[in-house]
């Protein structure tokens, strides 16, 4: 059944996370964001697409900084109010109740129930009519220590598979599987 073309992310999850950052003057800003994707696989760069104009864009192009929070069930509803429109220098994260502790590299806070975090540093900006895609190069990225355990995740990630939100299913397969042994490289999936 062909859909309409904006109707793809139907099919394609995409991930639930609260882009934070802080302006030139600190005040810290949490916005969710699902337009959020690696640079290939081999690559520590990390991309994320904004609408303009919005507060984090605002913020990455005064800075340079940003952290990806990986939401999963914790703190999503929380989260999710983040997407209330608050003047600019009101932190949502404390007008929601998110808490946040510093992050290792950057100035923008974590988020404390995220499932994991990716501190970057913006490398390029690609402004259109009405977008701009964020390619940061990945200063640090840790898993929270309260969702690990024996080597393994113990809250997934969640997605959005419009309309719903959603966890990771079940395990298909690893990865290591489709290793092409003769090269030594994995397949890329782009």
């Amino acid at each position: 059944m062909e859909l309409k073309s904006a109707q793809f992310k139907m099919f394609l999850p995409i991930p639930v996370t609260v882009i934070t950052t802080v302006d030139a003057q600190g005040v810290a800003n949490g916005a969710p964001y699902s337009c959020v994707m690696p640079v290939l696989g081999p690559l520590n760069l990390i991309s994320i697409a904004s609408a303009l104009p919005r507060d984090t864009l605002r913020n990455i192009r005064e800075t340079n900084e940003f952290v990806v929070n990986v939401m999963g069930r914790p703190a999503f509803r929380k989260a999710m109010s983040c997407a209330k429109t608050y003047p600019p220098d009101v932190d949502e994260m404390k007008a929601v109740g998110l808490h946040t502790v510093p992050s290792k590299k950057v100035a923008p806070p974590r988020i404390v129930d995220a499932v994991g975090w990716i501190e970057a540093a913006m490398e390029k900006e690609v402004v259109g009519e009405n977008y701009s895609v964020i390619i940061g190069r990945v200063l640090c990225s840790e898993v929270n220590d309260r969702y690990w355990n024996d080597g393994k995740l113990t809250e997934n990630p969640l997605v959005l598979l419009a309309p719903h939100f959603r966890t990771l299913g079940d395990r298909v397969a690893k990865s290591e599987e489709f290793i092409d042994r003769s090269t030594h490289r994995e397949p890329s999936a782009g």
